[in-house]
């Protein structure tokens, strides 16, 4: 349901009054918002100089997002549930301003499709939600709805059959508010109990030895009336099966279970407390792992990366757009003023700031972000010359990953797009990450620090100002020649093809670098280092590197809280030079048209 509530911004007149021990005039104007239809407004009735920002809390009715206003001028929302934070810039004229309101609310029928719901014999669960916190909902993790005995639910798909969208379980889908969902329950038949051996554990069973020859393996939940807990050493040895799937029961696999299995596939449960990468020695095929849901998410209590799904969301909702994608470090997620940036290409790219922490698995996230991009769009990448991992120097995933993993749990299924062949540490990294969750949150919720600031506006970008910099500024910076290798460049130029195979063109630009952190006997290597990186880009078959590094270099009084993210005017004056440095660019590639 769609209702139009009319604001009404009220200029009275102009205040003229002298200033305490002045003899100075400040002409001023008072802006208001009428409260109306359940809308409640915080310090309502401003004055302001004409030219200034006018502010405002708005509490919306229950069920209702704030969609847009058709204010002449430029507007930021900054959206907590039901509360709004609305800037209104540079109000100069007496305005009326429309806000639209959508109903947020929306439904999800859950079907059985051959399992019973645990509330009675109804193949049909109904559960309504709101968009107020995510544009992406997530599904329900389905164990607490359905049962179906000798059998386990791997996911949920839009058709009966399996053959329309797949969804993990607790993973997000794109809803139309309004219009209700159909999801149906997939179900796959536990393997013959005689194809195992098993030996008691603490807590029930473990496999120590399958004696079949299928394709495809289901884990049961109970043999002999026992759960299955763990998975022995050489239990899938040398075994040709290409697909797992585990049961919620199993919590271990020990290293060696599934050593030199033709396995591609892999399905578990994040209940699961230990399963390492030695559990697939040997396994070259393994590409795919698909993580179901049955705990409660932990990332909105840890790391503002929980974010990252949100991020990505904006990118999935953005398909058939013409999109400009920004990735790199938190440098990019900082630095990039997103409202600036869109305002400076117009309505010819929807602007998408991807980026989340230069420490953590970039190829992991290049390969997310290839399979949303289309042709047409362009890749706008910023690695940062301190981060091993956006140089792909390191291609493994760490126990530093979990600051990603707390962002991949809130849709695990972007993770069922990465391919894993040859790509060390998945599974440890993993492992740490789940051995780490302490406490739960909900998907409902949203990640905001101990002063409930949140990091995501409507571009990906962080929405908060910040003007002061702090005693102690965390990370270390490098600009080390070293960093710059033949190799890893190569792999660098890898993951750039797959973007350039789908259309996708890809610029190149550089990250701030505090040259007060810099170590002494790095600090005269700027020209090098630029050197280096643009002789490495000039190498590939496309990327076009549109920048210097002279023009990001700044000091210690113009960054935040660590090293990486700058105060405010200087991340406005950052991506001032990436809007010169990438117009310039478009404009000599044939791709200003529509730019003013």
């Amino acid at each position: 349901m769609k209702r139009i509530l009319r604001i009404l911004i009220l200029t009275i007149g102009i205040f003229c009054f002298a200033g305490c021990g002045s003899d100075r005039e400040e002409t001023l104007v008072q802006v208001s918002v009428m409260e109306t239809d359940g809308v409640s407004v915080s310090d309502n009735g401003l004055w302001i100089s004409p030219g200034s920002d006018a502010v405002f809390r708005l509490r919306l009715p229950e069920n209702y997002v704030l969609a847009s206003t058709d204010y002449a001028g430029a507007y930021e929302l900054q959206t907590s549930g039901n509360t709004v934070i609305l800037t209104l810039r540079n109000v100069r004229v007496p305005t009326r301003v429309r806000l639209e309101l959508v109903s947020n609310s929306y439904t999800v029928r859950y079907h059985g499709n051959g399992g019973r719901a645990w509330s009675g014999g109804t193949e049909s669960v109904p559960v309504s939600y709101s968009l107020i916190h995510h544009v992406r909902p997530n599904t329900s993790i389905g164990t607490d709805l359905f049962h179906r005995e000798g059998y386990t639910l791997k996911c949920w798909n839009t058709e009966p059959d399996g053959s329309g969208l797949s969804v993990g379980l607790g993973s997000r889908v794109t809803v139309e508010a309004g219009i209700p969902m159909d999801l149906y329950a997939q179900w796959m038949p536990w393997t013959d109990s005689a194809a195992f051996d098993t030996v008691p554990v603490e807590g029930g069973v473990a496999i120590s030895v399958y004696h079949g020859s299928d394709g495809v393996v289901v884990i049961p939940e109970t043999l002999d009336g026992n759960p299955v807990v763990r998975i022995r050493a050489g239990a899938f040895k040398e075994k040709s099966l290409e697909e797992i799937v585990f049961s919620k029961t199993l919590v271990f696999v020990e290293d060696g279970a599934f050593q030199n299995c033709g396995l591609r596939t892999v399905t578990l449960f994040d209940n699961i407390e230990s399963i390492k990468d030695g559990a697939f020695v040997d396994c070259n095929n393994l590409q795919t792992l698909h993580i179901n849901a049955v705990e409660a998410p932990y990332g909105y209590l840890f790391r503002r990366e929980s974010v990252y799904a949100d991020k990505i969301d904006l990118l999935i909702l953005a398909q058939g757009q013409k999109k400009l994608v920004f990735y790199g470090g938190c440098s990019m997620w900082y630095n990039l003023d997103g409202p600036a940036m869109q305002n400076a290409l117009g309505d010819s790219y929807r602007v998408i700031n991807t980026a989340i922490n230069g420490t953590v698995s970039s190829l992991v996230q290049m390969q997310i972000l290839e399979a949303y991009m289309e042709e047409g769009d362009i890749l706008f990448h910023t690695p940062e010359l301190s981060s091993r991992t956006q140089l792909c120097l390191v291609r493994e995933m760490r126990d530093y990953d979990e600051h990603l993993w707390c962002g991949l749990e809130y849709n695990y299924d972007l993770f069922s797009l990465v391919d894993i062949r040859g790509m060390e540490g998945v599974f440890d990294s993993l492992t740490h990450y789940l051995e780490k969750k302490n406490g739960g949150s909900r998907y409902e919720d949203t990640y905001q620090d101990s002063e409930y600031q949140t990091y995501l506006d409507s571009t990906g970008s962080i929405p908060f100002f910040r003007e002061q910099t702090y005693d102690d500024l965390a990370d270390d910076v490098f600009l080390n020649p070293d960093y710059i290798q033949d190799e890893n460049m190569e792999v660098l130029d890898r993951c750039y093809e797959a973007f350039q195979a789908k259309g996708v063109r890809v610029y190149v630009s550089y990250a701030c670098v505090n040259m007060d952190a810099v170590p002494d006997d790095q600090k005269g290597n700027v020209a090098r280092m630029d050197a280096l990186f643009r002789d490495a880009v000039e190498k590939m078959d496309g990327p076009v590197l549109i920048s210097r590094l002279e023009d990001f270099l700044y000091n210690r009084d113009d960054f935040y809280d660590t090293n990486y993210h700058l105060l405010s005017q200087p991340a406005y004056d950052n991506t001032v030079i990436w809007i010169r440095d990438l117009l310039a660019r478009m404009e000599q590639d044939g791709l200003g048209e529509g730019i003013t």
